[in-house]
């Protein structure tokens, strides 16, 4: 079963994957790197069709967000919190966190991160290397925020 088909990821809200995925890609970072990250995944659904239409679309597109690559140690925590997300928003700080950022970025009360807003269609990559990917060589750094190097 690929990630876009389980069904524990797909009874969320676009809101609550978009929380799931800042908090599997960003939640060490500051509030300003998970509005980045949010800011990304909404750019990505303003402007690239290919990967979907929707929060939901993007975020669980394969091999777009490592932390639903089903490899990836982040994988399985984030399972659990989707089954019981109930529980894990009243117990978990860091996911209450990233989830608050999700929803005021959804609804327009937190604005995109202006050079990532700026920037049509942005990846992101850690500094400490672009993950070996073919792709960076032919990509323009539009922001450097904590341990995360946005590129277009």
């Amino acid at each position: 079963m690929s990630v876009s088909d389980n069904k524990s990821f797909l009874k969320l809200s676009d809101a609550q994957i978009m929380a799931l995925t800042i908090y599997g890609e960003a939640r060490g970072e500051s509030v300003e790197g998970q509005i980045a990250v949010g800011s990304v995944i909404l750019e990505r659904v303003d402007h690239r069709n290919w990967d979907g239409k929707t929060i939901r679309e993007v975020c669980l597109k394969k091999w777009q967000f490592s932390c639903f690559n089903e490899n990836d140690p982040n994988y399985g925590k984030l399972l659990h919190i989707a089954e019981q997300w109930d529980e894990e928003i009243a117990t978990n700080a860091a996911l209450n966190s990233c989830w608050g950022i999700a929803l005021g970025l959804v609804s327009y009360n937190i604005p995109r991160t202006p050079e990532i807003a700026a920037s049509h269609c942005c990846q992101y990559a850690t500094k400490a290397g672009l993950g070996g990917v073919t792709w960076d060589d032919k990509m323009k750094v539009v922001a450097e925020i904590g341990n995360h190097v946005f590129l277009v």
